[in-house]
């Protein structure tokens, strides 16, 4: 006998109140329960993904204001101080002697001090798949 059946048969992960019904393996009481638990479990995953999603959104709309400005090269400080977060890309790639990083569609090359070539990055069509055979 596990340690959370006991005497009076399997109790609830969350409020531990006896399961009266259902399968074996149930380990909630109600479904008020399970979304407590699974929420409280999981729940600050979701505020991470949040956080970073924000965070890329935000470097893209910075770098797609100075694509709009015309501005393809830009000292690192300045960039940072417009709000940019190094931190969060989507993509890097070392390319010969140059870092190339991605935020989304939009690519740049990073040395030491600088940002440069900040470009958008066109993806090829996909080709279409056809259900016909």
């Amino acid at each position: 006998m596990s340690t959370k059946e006991g005497k009076r048969g399997r109790v609830c992960q969350e409020c531990g109140r006896v399961i009266p019904r259902g399968r074996k393996d149930k380990r909630f009481c109600s479904a008020t329960c399970k979304n407590r638990w699974h929420y409280r479990e999981e729940g600050w995953l979701k505020g991470v993904k949040t956080k970073i999603v924000r965070t890329l959104d935000r470097n893209r709309a910075i770098l797609d204001k100075l694509l709009q400005e015309g501005v393809t090269s830009i000292e690192i400080p300045d960039l940072a101080q417009m709000g940019y977060n190094f931190d969060c890309v989507t993509s890097y790639h070392r390319v010969r002697n140059h870092d190339e990083y991605r935020c989304y569609d939009i690519k740049y090359y990073m040395s030491g001090s600088r940002v440069f070539r900040i470009m958008r990055h066109l993806f090829p069509p996909q080709p279409s798949v056809s259900s016909d055979p």
